[in-house]
């Protein structure tokens, strides 16, 4: 899914903060000439091939030597070609570097993060994304470019009046913020003075998403973050006949839980894919042992065929954005935005660390607990439960939730790889991050007769790598290539320096 123009204004801006490299030049056909193919379908690597890859598609895989006519040529020999990579987990509409405070530095920086985006996802592989919560009317930003990711979309969430999000807006601004709400009669004292309830019912709200072209469908079971607030939450009919509804119209039904209570309600109700790792069960919130309900939940998932997206780098960027060490770490260099880094480096930048302290000061029950322990105590539960449920054979699917709060913890593109890192330090093998990330993430949102895979016939999203994935998770930050509906283009040019 590829957008319109862009303005002369955000080609000023463009050109202020960072200097970004021509398009590249569309050919007929493309021909990678003796490359390794690894595609997940295959069972094996497929040495000394050429791909051939004609208006977008891949239209022949051929033996080497063959040397069919091209306009274009690329010297694979001793590189690996895999299909692009998968973020079935993102939020694009979401700025969460600039504090909307800042008036006066804001709309520059805005636009400056939001043109770089796109080419940073594509700089760290990831030629599809899945949004779970679209926004049209705020993802008008994309550029008229090769240069972006293939977009699908569940629509808008479906929310619930006092629940997770709704909670943080007032009364009167809840309609327009989250716009596909469903009227439960328990929440009646949450709902907003003026909206008639008859148009907010479950069928309404799948009605809404179907309509908006997406692919998906996403709710949310969160009464909190293991009760630290306490939130509005669907009942288990309300999730049952989203689910019923959503099948019945071709959508893959997500629902947005994290801890073990959520977890089962999701699994009872029909889920196709869990949209986070357990991080909160009950007890301790400074202990990390999976209890008996943990342990119950994760093999109630399993045996229901639930995907997960275990999101772990999620609560590892909250610890990143307490402590800022991204912000000394080179490979943010490019994906910034020279002007941007320089806000983040400032103590006007650091507004979200601030906020973030300030958060844990008033809802913190330890008070000889620092914020950075109860961090950590997440990221083990959050690792945990991933290891136990995939062990259990469990199907788990790699989605970011990029930008999934507020800071610098959570990067476009190098989110999703700091994620494949921790899976991998995890003991989760390489050959399941690579199908999770690439094939699995299609199957599961059925999307695979056009991504996932080295294919014929399929869409040209592929990457050219260096080194092997299969052999090593680095490979995944050496690609040579990105190649975007059958365009080439060197990963050095879709930095932000």
């Amino acid at each position: 899914m590829k957008t319109l123009c862009l303005s002369i204004f955000i080609c000023l801006v463009l050109s202020a903060s960072a200097a970004m490299p021509a398009e590249p030049q569309l050919s007929d056909t493309l021909l990678i000439e003796d490359v390794t193919i690894l595609s997940a379908h295959l069972g094996q690597p497929q040495y000394h091939m050429d791909v051939l890859i004609q208006n977008g598609r891949i239209d022949r895989i051929l033996e080497t030597g063959t040397n069919p006519p091209s306009d274009e040529r690329i010297d694979g020999n001793g590189k690996f070609l895999m299909p692009g990579l998968i973020d079935s987990h993102v939020h694009l509409a979401h700025n969460p570097m600039v504090n909307r405070e800042d008036e006066s530095v804001f709309d520059a920086l805005d636009h400056a993060y939001r043109l770089q985006l796109p080419r940073s996802l594509l700089y760290h592989g990831f030629t599809t994304v899945i949004d779970l919560d679209y926004a049209p009317e705020r993802n008008g930003w994309l550029p008229d470019s090769e240069l972006v990711p293939d977009v699908y979309h569940c629509g808008r969430g479906v929310r619930f009046a006092g629940g997770y999000g709704p909670a943080f807006v007032p009364p009167q601004f809840v309609q327009r913020v989250f716009p596909n709400l469903v009227y439960e009669p328990k929440h009646k004292a949450f709902w907003p003075d003026g909206m008639d309830p008859e148009l907010y019912t479950v069928d309404a709200a799948v009605d809404r998403v179907v309509r908006s072209g997406a692919i998906c469908l996403k709710t949310y079971v969160e009464t909190g973050f293991g009760g630290v607030f306490k939130w509005a939450s669907p009942s288990a009919e309300t999730l049952s006949a989203l689910a019923m509804a959503a099948h019945e119209n071709g959508l893959v039904f997500v629902v947005h839980a994290n801890s073990a209570q959520a977890w089962q309600m999701s699994v009872d109700a029909g889920a196709d894919v869990i949209a986070h790792g357990m991080w909160h069960w009950d007890g301790n919130r400074r202990r990390s042992e999976l209890t008996d309900a943990a342990l119950s939940a994760i093999q109630n998932a399993v045996a229901a065929g639930v995907a997960v997206q275990p999101t772990v780098q999620v609560v590892v960027g909250e610890k990143e954005t307490l402590t800022g060490e991204l912000l000394q770490d080179p490979r943010t260099l490019s994906l910034l935005p020279s002007g941007l880094s320089d806000y983040l480096q400032s103590a006007k930048g650091r507004w979200s660390q601030r906020a973030l302290l300030e958060l844990y000061e008033e809802h913190n029950p330890f008070a000889d607990t620092m914020p950075e322990t109860l961090i950590g105590a997440s990221i083990d539960r959050a690792l945990k439960s991933m290891k136990h449920f995939h062990r259990s054979g469990g199907v788990l699917l790699m989605g970011s939730d990029t930008p999934a709060q507020d800071g610098i913890g959570n990067l476009p593109g190098l989110n999703g790889y700091l994620e494949m890192l921790g899976w991998a330090k995890a003991g989760i093998p390489l050959d399941r991050i690579f199908w999770s990330v690439t094939l699995g993430n299609a199957k599961g949102f059925h999307i695979d007769d056009e991504v996932g895979s080295v294919e014929p016939g399929k869409q040209a999203d592929l990457l050219l790598l260096n080194t092997n994935p299969l052999q090593d998770v680095s490979a995944y930050n050496d690609i040579a290539v990105v190649i975007v509906d059958g365009s080439a283009i060197k990963r050095s040019d879709l930095s932000a320096r």
